[in-house]
């Protein structure tokens, strides 16, 4: 097993995820998903992500789920300079107005890019879930 720190990489000053696609993560697009979302609300695909403070970081691009749990995981977010993933555990409220996540736009924007169109695999998911502070539930 390789070592977490060694999905993220560089490429033009920017950190980004390696993707690689040897490892089942069972997510699945929303778009792709068969069952029912635990929750409607978690359908947040076009709203804006605030930060801790009420600064716009960007626009949820895409939803990950994990199908076992029929929950969401991960945010695909498109920010200025590219797309990135943030865990649903930094979601901190989803409304109409969008969504709001616990940390300031510097961390958000600083996160690993991910420009893939490829469902993101268990290493992919567990370093965005590091980089933010979380435990990936799915790692363990």
């Amino acid at each position: 097993m390789r070592d977490k720190k060694s999905a993220f990489g560089t490429k033009g000053g920017r950190r980004f995820v390696a993707q690689g696609n040897d490892e089942g993560s069972g997510l699945v697009r929303l778009e792709d998903f068969e069952g029912k979302l635990e929750e409607p609300w978690q359908d947040v695909r076009g709203l804006k992500v605030f930060d801790k403070n009420g600064e716009e970081a960007g626009t949820v691009e895409d939803l990950y789920i994990y199908a076992d749990a029929e929950a969401a995981h991960l945010l695909k977010v498109a920010g200025d300079e590219g797309s990135f993933l943030i865990p649903i555990d930094a979601v901190t409220n989803a409304s109409e107005e969008g969504v709001s996540v616990e940390q300031d736009k510097d961390v958000i924007l600083g996160s690993p890019e991910f420009d893939s169109d490829e469902v993101p695999d268990l290493e992919t998911s567990s370093a965005a879930y590091e980089y933010f502070g979380y435990t990936d539930q799915l790692a363990l």
